[in-house]
């Protein structure tokens, strides 16, 4: 027993064109070159039980001199004198000019009777779509990328071959690959060199089908450059002089990134007095102190002072300078 398909649904709007009432032919509103289209065909109450043969073309406008493509069905008692034909318009048959309405003319020929409809044309034939892992990279790191594809009937193509490039801000093609997608997900790396060109990379995706048409998606490429941290250098709030008879100052020693993190590393430290206009370091309080978790102490000993001062009252009413470096195990540096 047939399927009488009297009311069904197609997931694009349809133009619905109709002659004598027994005649009919249902397209898209838009023909998509290189797609396959599917064009339904229906005769309606035929009483005769032969196979009817209809022809479907797709030709120029408005002059109709030219064939772009065509295909035929045969329409049976059995199937209710209704089918389905698929065709496909080719992109070298139309000029890819997006600045400039195109249609055809498409034609269903019945036996003794022809029917048709001006359609719109469109090259968007389907979307590709191209993901980066990151949006920022630095030389010698790994750009990790995915691509797949959609049409818009939100369905991936069973099979669509796509051409990939990557191209330098100069617009040099540094890879270039033909891909088969299939209805997957295609993901691949890319490793950039020590040496590249700074600024914004484009990945550049065409259908193999339809050149004429690009996808793309950008990523930059920036020198390295550690992440900035500051020092802070603290006495002890009861006792933040040096006096006559001190035996040492304690300095704490804080240091963490910019964006909060505490700091891993070493500090070098030296400690002075100010004479005047000009610095005096006590060259023995030189020291190497270990930085955990953003935290450090140092110490000046009375003997630092005295080895180069042995009378240390000559000093009294001069400031106490202390100079650090923070080394992280990164290779950054801070001078405080």
């Amino acid at each position: 027993m047939g399927f009488n398909m009297r009311m069904f649904w197609l997931p694009l709007s349809l133009n619905y064109v109709c002659s004598f009432l027994r005649n009919v032919m249902i397209a898209p509103n838009v023909l998509r070159v290189a797609t396959e289209e599917r064009i339904f065909i229906e005769i309606q109450d035929r009483m005769e039980q032969n196979n009817v043969n209809v022809r479907i073309s797709v030709m120029n406008h408005p002059t109709k001199t030219t064939e772009y493509a065509s295909t035929s069905v045969t329409l049976t008692k059995q199937k209710n004198f209704q089918a389905f034909g698929k065709i496909v318009i080719p992109t070298d048959r139309l000029v890819n000019d997006r600045n400039v309405k195109q249609y055809v003319t498409l034609q269903a020929q019945f036996p003794g009777h022809l029917l048709e409809k001006v359609v719109l044309v469109s090259f968007q034939s389907g979307y590709i779509f191209i993901q980066t892992d990151k949006p920022i990279y630095t030389p010698s790191s790994t750009v990790r990328y995915r691509v797949f594809a959609m049409w818009p009937d939100m369905k991936s193509p069973s099979d669509s071959s796509i051409n990939l490039d990557i191209m330098t801000p100069g617009g040099i093609v540094v890879e270039s690959k033909l891909i088969s997608l299939g209805s997957e997900i295609y993901s691949e790396t890319y490793t950039l060199g020590n040496i590249v060109s700074f600024g914004n990379w484009k990945m550049m995706a065409k259908f193999h089908s339809n050149a004429a048409e690009s996808f793309t998606a950008e990523f930059e490429v920036k020198e390295y450059v550690l992440p900035s941290f500051e020092v802070q250098l603290s006495p002890p709030p009861e006792s933040p002089f040096f006096y006559v008879d001190s035996k040492e100052l304690k300095i704490t020693i804080k240091a963490r990134y910019m964006f909060g993190k505490e700091v891993d590393g070493t500090a070098y430290v030296v400690f002075g007095v100010i004479l005047g206009n000009e610095k005096k370091s006590f060259t023995s309080s030189l020291q190497r102190v270990t930085i955990q978790r953003g935290n450090g102490e140092v110490k000046l000993q009375k003997e630092h002072i005295t080895d180069i001062y042995p009378d240390i009252s000559q000093l009294l009413g001069n400031s106490i300078y202390v100079s650090v470096s923070v080394l992280t195990q990164s290779g950054k540096r801070q001078h405080r």
